[in-house]
């Protein structure tokens, strides 16, 4: 069951009735379209971690956001931006720090695969814990 639906509706003859233009379910973290001219509905469902949980926290903490943007028809825009933003992000922390981190370059330069990797991983999740506090929990 979709919490989020657009005020703005449009009549679905397959199921004779009227249906909202646009639907979002934070549990299922999908986003619905139904497009007039096709009849035909449409989903995009997202899969990372972090669009799932800046949903849930935007249902309890700013649910009005969430509403404007699925009753404007934005909410599949905006999803998309933060996925770009988010991942972006993160990839520039790992990057900076692969290039500063001394430990790191000992271990390239050792060819030691075992440690980069562990490094690199390790740079991941500290940039997650940094990026999800400024851009995901917002």
């Amino acid at each position: 069951m979709s919490r989020y639906k657009s005020e703005q509706t449009t009549y679905n003859s397959l199921k004779k009735k009227y249906v909202p233009l646009w639907k979002l379910d934070t549990n299922i973290v999908t986003v619905t379209h139904f497009n007039a001219d096709t009849q035909i509905e449409e989903s995009k469902t997202y899969h990372t971690d972090f669009i799932r949980y800046h949903l849930h926290y935007s249902d309890s903490k700013c649910p009005d956001r969430l509403r404007r943007l699925v009753n404007e028809g934005k909410i599949i825009q905006y999803l998309d931006d933060m996925k770009l933003k988010v991942s972006e992000a993160i990839f520039r922390q790992v990057e900076h720090w692969k290039q500063t981190d001394s430990c790191y370059k000992k271990a390239v330069l050792s060819g030691d695969a075992e440690k980069i990797l562990g490094l690199e991983n390790c740079f991941v999740y500290m940039a997650r814990e940094a990026v999800f506090e400024c851009m995901v929990y917002i």
